[in-house]
């Protein structure tokens, strides 16, 4: 039997939109991917840096039509409309947070294949050949019926029909596997959810959320990602957030100097121990030398297995790797363990 799609409220995420015939040039010169590139339906991963290539902010960048919009974790909207504002000096860009106005609600599939893609087929209904946003980040307007006492799926309608609300799917990995953003006004979200529900999703908590996330290696701000860390300590390189080929943005220098002539002194591992999840801060040793600390870890409900995420220095990052996490019960076992391939 498969499992229901997981689904998950992330409202509340920012909604940060650029218009104006400058905002691809002027957003292209503050982050460490290629802004200029995107078509509207792609999207890309981002950072923004301090002078010295410290990370300030991470984001996801969705190119529609007319506007460029910015998918940011609650806490950097404020941060991240502060810093635009501070270098729009004479672009021609209208900046404006419409965070308060949408609604982000995520579906997640643990089975292989495209179990997500055929569960939103039946709820949203695209025309026949249809294709749905595959590539990271991609996304491609739609449209999802409901009623107020939510109408069963085979009463949708496709997405070429007048009836229904229309939405915004974007291809995201939040948790390891194959997944989708609905995003959508704020106003039209208890009627999605409810259709979505109806239609055999299962509601989900954020702290399940967050589990799936350490369990998959994926980093989030104010865990992994905070302003002491460089993007390639996260691995953010790897994950698509630079650019190798683009222009000058801020922090450009030590990002480009630490690919050509050099490497970074720690890099984010994730480890696998038995017990329970250790402390976040809790110190990481290789022997008796120190060697990092845990920046967040889970333990799945009826296992025996915990899963860490944390910095360590370079020389000890290498899967397999045996290494000691200090708690208030003693130092316990761990191993470098290579994430599972979603």
């Amino acid at each position: 039997m498969v499992s229901p799609p997981l689904l998950f409220d992330l409202t509340g995420r920012g909604a940060v939109v650029l218009a104006g015939k400058d905002r691809a040039s002027f957003l292209h010169g503050l982050v460490t991917n290629d802004i200029k590139k995107l078509t509207p339906g792609d999207g890309c991963a981002a950072a923004f840096l301090t002078p010295k290539g410290k990370l300030l902010a991470d984001c996801v960048v969705l190119c529609q039509e007319d506007r460029l919009e910015i998918d940011c974790e609650p806490e950097l909207v404020g941060k991240i409309e502060e810093l635009l504002r501070k270098y729009l000096v004479f672009n021609e860009v209208e900046i404006s947070n419409e965070t308060e106005q949408t609604a982000v609600i995520h579906l997640r599939h643990s089975a292989a294949g495209n179990a997500v893609e055929e569960f939103l087929r039946k709820v949203i209904r695209l025309g026949f050949g249809a294709a749905l946003p595959g590539a990271p980040h991609a996304h491609v307007m739609t449209r999802i019926s409901f009623e107020e006492n939510s109408s069963p799926p085979d009463a949708l309608p496709s997405a070429g029909d007048e009836a229904g609300a229309s939405v915004r799917l974007v291809h995201e990995n939040r948790t390891g596997a194959p997944g989708y953003d609905i995003r959508c006004p704020l106003s039209l979200s208890d009627g999605i959810r409810a259709a979505l529900l109806l239609a055999g999703a299962r509601q989900a908590s954020h702290a399940d959320m967050e589990s799936l996330r350490i369990e998959a290696g994926i980093p989030r701000w104010g865990f992994e990602l905070t302003e002491a860390v460089l993007p390639d300590e996260a691995g953010l390189r790897e994950r698509g957030f630079i650019s190798e080929t683009k222009g000058c943005y801020v922090g450009q220098e030590t990002v480009a100097r630490i690919k050509t002539y050099g490497h970074v002194n720690r890099t984010l591992v994730r480890l696998l121990l038995e017990g329970e999840a250790p402390p976040s801060g809790s110190e990481i040793f290789f022997e008796d030398e120190k060697a990092g600390a845990v920046t967040s870890a889970t333990r799945a409900p009826d296992s025996g297995q915990a899963t860490a995420l944390g910095y360590v220095r370079r020389e000890r990052a290498a899967p397999g790797t045996r290494l000691l996490v200090r708690t208030k019960e003693g130092d316990r076992p761990a191993t470098v363990s290579t994430p599972p391939v979603a």
